[in-house]
């Protein structure tokens, strides 16, 4: 069964039980107010009767008060009425009771107490009411017994019944067709979608999107997000081609360097300068397969952190050490050293300072300058990596976090990088919720700039954090140098994203 279908049907069941419910609802309306009309009218005609007569104490008889007892049918002409003594004898009723003398309800009439019942009298419904006459020293002398054709409410009920199942019927074949009318015009866009998330699955193109011109209702927000699904898509099967093709890229350069000297070392025999390419080499695949490895572990959510409280004062002079011996030519010099403590795993943070130093060292020329700096204001921790090096190009400056991407190819390749050092360092950022900024100016320099909240900070929660006011990255004081900003988003976690060094 279509939805189409389905949602007519849900229409129609709905107004079939509005109709029912209401029709059942005025039904017993119409028949309670109109034989509560009936009633009140019989009670007035039992109150003008009982006036009328009085007892006498001699006899014990009921007489009226204006002899003969006679019930006139001009005065009492839309009820018929029987006036019985305490003894059973019928005192008086209507004209058209003449030939009755039995009471229409005996079961009311010995009853003290004033009430009503529907009876069946000759194939006729009929509505008695008995009203007891009680004398003034409370003794009972007899009863009023009133009666009423209930035949025309009756019949006009009948006639209600049959006009309501007419215009039921009559209404629920409208709606059915209205329904499937208006149900198939607001299903449209649906065949519309699926029509084109067809074509788009059988031409293999995910460059295409569905056309929407409607109102900005479910619909059009389905239509958005598929089309958002679709660009998605789209993004990450490029990224992960050009992933492959980066990778494939990265190791065939180091394999046919390991089969060359393999070569050569079979026709010329041991040669240590081969050895050691070789060495060379399957350390560089190392750490590029270890590199991956990290990644994809963090992008499937199975890299916990082991978070500690960590002195960033502390790692930074650790990392500074470790890192000095290893620049002899670039001056690294610690510009500010603040205290301060972040909750986050000591192990990552360390790799976070050694990648950001060492992309420093790699593109700052001789003779040039390093400066580190750790502060620590507004309850967060400002780390920050400036370098006199060559810069990024502004162009290239939005793209530096993404995986594999290179400002200079040929030129990475030789300084040994593989483009993931700064993905690397954008994903630490991210795990500790954190936000990291670069700023460069092409022949001048670069900043890298991270913002941790600080350990005193970390305590309050997200929802808290999101409230306060961040204060922006520290820059060096260059005029219009180009920005970039690493955020924590979908297509940052992506393993296909490029991410690079420089």
């Amino acid at each position: 069964m279509t939805i189409r279908t389905r949602l007519t049907l849900w229409y129609s069941s709905l107004l079939a039980t509005v109709i029912i419910v209401f029709s059942v609802s005025l039904f017993n309306l119409l028949n309670w107010t109109w034989r509560e009309q009936l009633l009140d009218t019989m009670r007035q005609t039992a109150n003008n009767v009982l006036a009328d007569i009085q007892f006498d104490k001699t006899t014990g008889d009921l007489t009226s008060r204006s002899n003969p007892f006679t019930l006139s049918s001009t005065i009492y002409s839309s009820v018929a009425i029987q006036v019985w003594a305490a003894n059973g004898r019928l005192v008086a009723s209507s004209e058209i009771l003449r030939d009755i003398d039995k009471p229409f309800d005996p079961v009311g009439l010995n009853t003290m107490e004033p009430g009503w019942r529907e009876i069946e009298y000759g194939g006729v419904r009929l509505l008695a009411l008995t009203q007891p006459i009680i004398h003034k020293n409370g003794r009972w002398v007899g009863s009023i017994q009133l009666v009423a054709s209930m035949s025309s409410i009756g019949d006009v009920l009948n006639r209600l019944v049959r006009v309501m199942i007419a215009v039921a019927i009559v209404a629920l074949l409208l709606s059915f067709m209205v329904g499937t009318v208006i149900a198939g015009q607001a299903l449209q866009p649906i065949d519309i979608i699926s029509n084109a998330a067809k074509a788009i699955t059988d031409a293999d193109d995910l460059s295409k999107r569905i056309p929407y011109d409607g109102p900005p209702d479910e619909l059009g927000q389905l239509t958005n997000t598929f089309n958002a699904t679709l660009e998605r898509l789209e993004r990450l099967f490029l990224v992960q081609r050009r992933f492959v093709a980066d990778v494939s890229h990265e190791l065939r350069t180091p394999l046919t360097t390991i089969q060359g000297n393999l070569d050569l070392i079979k026709r010329m025999g041991n040669d240590p300068q081969s050895l050691a390419d070789i060495d060379s080499e399957v350390k560089r695949m190392t750490r590029l397969v270890g590199d991956l490895l990290l990644l994809a572990q963090a992008d499937s959510g199975r890299l916990p952190l082991r978070e500690t409280i960590v002195d960033l004062e502390s790692l930074m002079i650790e990392v500074y050490n470790q890192l000095k011996l290893i620049s002899q030519e670039v001056e690294i010099k610690i510009v500010q050293l603040e205290p301060v403590r972040v909750k986050g795993d000591a192990d990552r943070l360390k790799q976070l300072l050694i990648n950001l130093i060492t992309n420093a060292i790699k593109y700052t020329p001789p003779h040039g300058k390093i400066g580190l700096s750790v502060t620590n204001h507004d309850g967060y921790a400002w780390i920050s990596v400036s370098d006199t090096g060559i810069g990024i190009p502004e162009e290239d400056l939005p793209h530096i976090f993404d995986r594999f991407y290179r400002v200079d190819k040929a030129r990475d390749r030789k300084m040994g990088g593989f483009g993931l050092g700064l993905s690397i360092v954008s994903w630490i950022v991210e795990a500790h919720r954190g936000k990291i900024t670069a700023t460069s100016e092409e022949g001048k320099g670069s900043v890298f700039t991270v913002q941790l909240p600080a350990f005193e900070s970390s305590m309050i929660p997200d929802s808290a954090r999101e409230t306060r006011i961040r204060m922006p990255a520290i820059r060096l004081p260059r005029p219009n140098a180009p920005h970039v900003e690493s955020r924590i988003t979908p297509d940052s976690k992506s393993i296909g994203s490029k991410t690079p060094d420089k």
